[in-house]
């Protein structure tokens, strides 16, 4: 017998040929922040890392960064670059005159503009009239868009000489970079995916890195003509076509452009997988008719589409069904299939021949000469079923032979446990908050503050990150994901999640940690969305402090494992679902990263806090006497520091003029809204339970308690009642008052020249204002130096101001409402309704209950898809009842301007550090102090009390108006105003 040589040849010999053009060198114009974000959030870093070394290439990308343009077109002179990334915050060009310049220097440069920002529709349509920009992205916090687009520039390129050799083509329609940002990573995720169910069958790393070259190349296109052009070029190799409904077509949008594209390519292809998207609910029913069907609105939209890719492109599991679609089998792989096919009911081997979803499915797997071979063959080809069945079975059994024909498989690599500080577990992204930490780990490694400040240790706590892709584990094995969207009782949420398992692996590795560390740790949120510039989502997600001090591991693994459930559960809570319908972003779009950090503090007895907390903010929003806003400002407190983000009361400052006092009216007024209380984590239950309540492990006690532990002695002074004086002493007797003259006027520990250096490496690091959070140890025993922690950075909500908001031609006749002390940019024109606490009824004892009647109303706004102006005395969402009215975001959600006003002598200065401050900013609400001052911050309540009520409780009013109340808020000048309508 004469055996063929080629016929057991290596099936992918020629893939060696594919994938000839690498994106190796890669130039990203962005400050240093945006920069930190894309190379060390686990996103390109690890990522294209990870890739590379399982391709087995000697060059893994490099990314080169610069601040301004005008820097990028020099270095593109100097050296060669594969592609350049520009954010949107560059200062000394536009976006599209840079794109420009670049192609003039190098022509067929791909250019990708990344944005935070929503991208105006006419900024979309010259960028494509002038190809300055080859394509727009929108960075949501999902990392893997970066690798997406590396991705995306690498398909362009190398699709014409890969298609030479089987390669798929998978085409996208879609004209809106939020949205094919959004499903271009999850694609690439699925292809990775296959990747990875190739390895665990027992293939080599060559085998490996020769099929990840032979994926479906991803081709983009945002027109009707730009598709048409590579369905025409690529149609033989096409695998399937992801399609929006609306989308330009001569030059115009057209409705039904997906519908007539689905048209002419079901003319030539019947059987080609085809998904149209819509956010009209109503072409549904139309789009069924021989097509998928998705609704962007919906609240599964990324599961609804995951699923798509996999029953259509064949990247998962084959599942068998009938022609009702019910699953009768599953195979995982060659091996699997070859034995399934063997019994299946001929019905729904019928069922699948037909449609030909064993040849798409082998040519998702790069197995393209078996899929070709397959593909052409038709049921009435076989005399019966059975006859198919042979050949199918027998196609398998060659495909197999050919595959494994001279394969050693790998063993998988061991694992090991880091011993740096900062410390992740799992896959995915490190969230928001845990960048942050990141980032100042690395500021403190590459700055000198430690030389700068000899006398004091500055550090961040220990840190350990359960990543984003646990999350997800975890939702997916518990089946959690439908019902956490659905349901919308916080307390059923959480006993569902605490009922929950997460992933055996995690446990195990939580429990070697929890061997390691014996201090006590505050498990901590850390989502996509969190702490971003744009989204904080400030206080929304879980924080939990635990003692981990019980002598029985199990018991402290219980509570940590319970505690991360929490956390995860936290996302589905009805406030932060209420937050997200404010933005342009879905729940399911947000994955949740835990942090696990030592808490900062001193033990006294059976409890630990720090001295100092503090929020300190590079942009003073509300300077006094000769401050300026960029002088920055300062919150502390002793204790722990939920006292600031909970608005409670604080000591603030400028760190340029830590002497000055706050303007307090006198001695006594500075005692009244001074610190009382100060929280603590209590030390002595050690088998305390996890509840949803953040605060079950906390104890909020009397100064007196301090002093007792001998934590008054550099931040407290006493009030003389005598002279009527703030004396910088506690050794004569009195109440006292934190005033942290030990650190500010004495300098024991140089702190506001610290705070001042942060801020300024922060701000020029990050391209705009920054938020830090810290805590400080102090210590009586002299020979121990002051720890100074840096607990978190963030990016302010400052810098929108670009549209100038005039106040000359407001009458004063017309002004229902005035102040000096604004927040946001904006004039609002489209507000009809007004909610305000009554001045007459209002009772500082019961603000839980004016919370309440403010969210039973609020709900009406919800139902009717109304916004309205909010009033109110004291401080919106405070923890403390006595500092004003503690209402949750989902209470308030849709107010579109939130007022607080002094009433008589209850006067609350803002609290800028809360979390509910925040969120509230971030979105681009607006917000008014009115302090009361004649001529220049009031309201009109004799003029509101005369209008007609339309709803009414006990405290609050409701006002409806037939025109709009017009609102005007100038940030240069912190001025807002109300008008009348």
């Amino acid at each position: 017998m004469n055996v063929n040589k080629k016929d057991f040849e290596p099936q992918f010999g020629n893939f060696h040929e594919l994938m000839k053009y690498r994106v190796r060198e890669i130039l990203i114009v962005s400050s240093l922040y945006d920069a930190f974000v894309l190379e060390e959030d686990g996103g390109l870093s690890e990522r294209i890392l990870s890739e590379y070394m399982e391709l087995n290439l000697q060059f893994i990308p490099r990314v080169h960064r610069v601040a301004a343009a005008e820097e990028a077109l020099t270095a593109i002179k100097d050296r060669h670059f594969d592609m350049v990334i520009t954010m949107t915050r560059i200062a000394d060009m536009n976006v599209n005159e840079f794109g420009r310049r670049v192609k003039e220097l190098i022509p067929g440069m791909p250019v990708i503009l990344l944005t935070y920002e929503w991208v105006e529709t006419d900024l979309l349509v010259k960028l494509r009239k002038n190809k300055t920009i080859d394509k727009v992205f929108y960075w949501s916090g999902d990392t893997r868009i970066l690798l997406a687009i590396i991705k995306y520039v690498e398909d362009s390129h190398n699709v014409d000489n890969d298609i030479k050799q089987g390669v798929q083509v998978i085409l996208v329609i879609e004209d809106s970079p939020r949205f094919f940002s959004l499903f271009l990573p999850i694609i690439y995720t699925e292809i990775m995916t296959q990747t990875r169910r190739l390895i665990s069958e027992g293939v080599n790393d060559l085998h490996r890195q020769l099929r990840m070259r032979a994926r479906p190349k991803i081709l983009m296109a945002e027109t009707y003509e730009d598709g048409m052009e590579i369905f025409g070029k690529y149609k033989n190799n096409l695998l399937g076509v992801i399609s929006d409904l609306r989308f330009p077509r001569e030059g115009k949008i057209d409705k039904e452009a997906g519908f007539r594209f689905a048209q002419k390519v079901k003319e030539e292809i019947t059987d080609l997988p085809f998904l149209v998207q819509s956010s009209s609910v109503g072409n549904e029913e139309v789009a069924k008719r021989g097509l998928d069907f998705l609704n962007k609105n919906s609240g599964s939209l990324l599961r609804d589409l995951h699923q798509f890719i996999l029953s259509n492109f064949g990247f998962g599991d084959f599942v068998f069904k009938d022609a009702a679609g019910r699953e009768i089998a599953r195979a995982r792989n060659l091996s699997e299939f070859e034995r399934v096919i063997q019994y299946v009911p001929a019905e729904s081997l019928l069922f699948h021949a037909r449609k030909n979803h064993i040849s798409i499915w082998l040519r998702a797997r790069t197995e393209f000469a078996c899929a070709e071979r397959l593909r052409p063959v038709k049921v009435s080809d076989f005399k019966d079923v059975e006859a198919l069945r042979t050949y199918i079975k027998k196609s398998f059994q060659e495909l197999i032979t050919r595959t494994q024909y001279g394969v050693i498989g790998d063993f998988g690599p061991s694992k090991f446990l880091s011993q740096n500080a900062f410390i992740k577990l799992g896959s995915g992204s490190l969230g928001g908050k845990a960048r942050g930490i990141a980032f100042l780990n690395t500021l403190l490694a590459k700055t000198a503050l430690a030389e700068t400040f000899k006398e004091v240790e500055i550090r961040t706590p220990s840190t350990f990150v359960i990543c984003s892709g646990i999350f997800e584990e975890f939702l997916r094995g518990n089946n959690l994901q439908e019902f956490s969207i659905s349901e919308t009782d916080n307390d059923v949420i959480a006993e569902k999640f605490l009922a929950a398992e997460l992933p055996a692996r995690t446990v195990n590795e939580l429990r070697t940690l929890l061997k390691k560390i014996k201090f006590p740790i505050a498990v901590r949120s850390s989502s996509l969305l969190e702490d971003s510039q744009s989204l904080p989502f400030a206080g929304l997600y879980a924080t939990f402090m635990l003692p981990n001090n019980h002598p029985k591991i199990a018991v402290r693994l219980k509570q940590l494992c319970d505690a991360v459930k929490l956390v995860f559960a936290s996302v589905f809570y009805k406030s932060p679902k209420e937050y997200v319908k404010n933005t342009n972003f879905r729940t399911e779009e947000e994955k949740m990263a835990v942090i696990i950090q030592q808490i900062v503090g001193q033990v006294y007895n059976d409890r630990i806090y720090p001295v100092v907390s503090g929020v300190a903010q590079s942009y003073n929003y509300y300077p006094f006497s000769h401050m300026d806003p960029e002088d920055g400002v300062v919150e502390m407190a002793l204790g722990l520091g939920a006292t600031i983000t909970d608005g409670g009361k604080t000591y603030r400052f400028s760190p340029r003029y830590p002497e000055m006092p706050p303007p307090f009216s006198s001695a006594a007024d500075f005692l009244k809204k001074s610190q009382s209380h100060f929280y603590a984590l209590d030390l002595s239950n050690k088998g305390v339970k996890i509840s949803r309540n953040e605060k079950f492990s906390l104890v909020q006690l009397p100064l007196a308690e301090a002093e007792l532990d001998g934590a008054h002695y550099f931040v407290a002074s006493t009030f003389s009642g005598e002279d009527n004086a703030i004396r910088d002493t506690i050794s004569i007797d009195g109440p006292r008052v934190i005033t942290f003259a030990g650190l500010l006027k004495y300098k024991f520990v140089p702190l506001p020249e610290i705070l001042n250096e942060i801020l300024k490496i922060g701000r020029e690091s990050f391209g705009c204002h920054v938020e830090i959070e810290f805590a400080l140890n102090l210590f009586n025993d002299k020979k121990e130096k002051p720890e100074f922690y840096l607990l978190q950075i963030r990016p302010m909500v400052t810098g929108r101001e670009s549209v100038e908001i005039s106040m000359e031609d407001i009458e004063p006749a017309d002004v229902l409402c005035m102040t000096v002390h604004s927040m946001g940019n904006a004039a609002f024109r489209d507000i009809y309704d007004l909610v305000y606490v009554d001045p007459a009824t209002f009772d500082l004892a019961k603000t839980r209950l004016i919370a309440q009647e403010v969210g039973e109303l609020n709900n009406a706004f919800i139902a009717e898809n109304k916004n309205y102006i909010l009033m109110g005395f004291g401080r919106w969402g405070t923890s403390d009842p006595w500092l004003g009215i503690p209402l949750e975001w989902h209470q308030m959600s849709r107010a579109r301007l939130v007022v607080e006003a002094n009433l008589g002598d209850f006067k609350v200065e803002p609290s800028l550090g809360s979390h509910f401050f925040h969120n509230l900013t971030s979105l681009g609400l607006g917000y008014f102090h009115i302090a009361n001052v004649p001529g220049t911050e009031y309201i009109l309540w004799d003029w509101l009390k005369e209008q007609p009520v339309y709803r009414e409780t006990k405290y609050v009013k409701h006002l409806r108006f037939a025109g709009p109340i017009q609102v005007k808020i100038d940030a240069r000048g912190s001025r807002g105003v109300i008008l009348k309508p």
